[in-house]
């Protein structure tokens, strides 16, 4: 255990103990902290090569970026946690080489924003806002890796639109499980966790233990769904995809790799290959 999460522990296990309301704000605040990471160089050209144009949203402006033919069918490509546009530039180039129109963003408090700070809820709005922005009026489709899966259908249960294929390179399916997750890391106590909960509810304006991704898919309509998971993800178990799967088994097809990685898998010409191929089916 690193030192970092020892003093956190001890911190939230004392503040639980006394002042439990104010530990679950405090926790609350936590979980919603962005660790702003270096844009790699590999991430950097795609912020080089694409155009830009921004979407005006609440806090601050979205940063969103286009590869491609106007007239093109819309592939919207949404990043992870603490991640970037750029991280997704192995799928947009070959997306756009292949007629697609590329839309991208930088999902709020990530990247080049001033606030370091943000949620699911917020970022769902801020697709949404960006979905409203570009108008699609035909079918489009979207390309998502993590917590932009969860960004995505949570983004889409809650608009009108039609969808075509989606892809999720990984996906988390229970919120619950990750504030669970969360709770365990910093060791919270139950009754400031019952705290965090109920700010989080307030935030989302639902309940977070019936926040599930398999459920959510079943309330906005999409021809096909790709999961791509590694078996041995160490960010998102695997189980997750397979529980997203077994819910929408009639147009839900799952690929499983061995060894690429969370985040690396992002680079890797196989799972290009497999998203590629989706797309042109």
């Amino acid at each position: 255990m690193g030192f970092q999460i020892y003093i956190l522990r001890f911190y939230f296990k004392s503040i639980s103990y006394f002042l439990p309301k104010i530990a679950g704000a405090k926790a609350f605040k936590l979980f919603q902290k962005v660790r702003i990471k270096s844009i790699r160089n590999r991430e950097e050209d795609f912020y080089i090569k694409t155009n830009h144009f921004k979407v005006a949203f609440t806090k601050e402006d979205i940063n969103c970026y286009e590869l491609g033919s106007g007239n093109s069918e819309i592939v919207f490509l949404l990043h992870g946690w603490e991640s970037n546009a750029g991280s997704l530039s192995k799928f947009a180039y070959q997306l756009a080489e292949n007629n697609y129109r590329v839309i991208s963003f930088d999902l709020p408090g990530h990247s080049k924003y001033k606030s370091n700070y943000t949620n699911l809820a917020e970022c769902k709005n801020a697709f949404a806002n960006v979905i409203d922005f570009i108008k699609p009026n035909k079918p489009f489709s979207v390309l998502s890796h993590s917590f932009g899966s969860a960004v995505s259908t949570y983004a889409l249960s809650k608009l009108n639109y039609k969808i075509d294929k989606l892809v999720f390179l990984t996906s988390p399916n229970s919120i619950l499980e990750i504030f669970i997750d969360f709770k365990k890391l910093i060791g919270l106590s139950n009754t400031a966790f019952s705290y965090l909960i109920k700010d989080a509810n307030l935030l989302a304006n639902e309940q977070i233990k019936d926040f599930n991704i398999d459920e959510k898919l079943k309330h906005f309509t999409f021809s096909k769904l790709l999961l791509i998971h590694d078996e041995y993800d160490k960010i998102i178990p695997f189980k997750n995809s397979v529980e997203i799967q077994s819910k929408n088994k009639q147009n839900t097809e799952l690929i499983k790799h061995k060894n690429i990685g969370h985040y690396k898998m992002l680079w890797n010409d196989n799972v290009l290959e497999d998203a590629l191929r989706f797309f042109k089916q």
